[in-house]
């Protein structure tokens, strides 16, 4: 928590979007593993992993916000 506070501060601190960051940081719950067929999918199921990345629009959107702007 504190590490996830501290970048938090550190983006606010930077201002790198147009608004502020509001993500609520709250305690870790209780954690339950996956199962052995969701580790490491990316490496089991590289064409499916590929797609999904691709068409979730999950890479588009973080390089929309992460760019370097001139």
């Amino acid at each position: 928590m504190r590490i996830a506070d501290a970048s938090k501060e550190s983006l606010a601190e930077s201002k790198p979007f147009a608004a502020p960051v509001v993500t609520e940081i709250a305690p870790a719950g209780k954690f339950y593993p996956a199962e052995d067929y969701h580790q490491d999918y990316y490496q089991k199921n590289p064409l499916r992993y590929k797609f999904y990345r691709f068409n979730c629009g999950r890479d588009q959107r973080l390089a929309e916000l992460w760019s370097v702007k001139s």
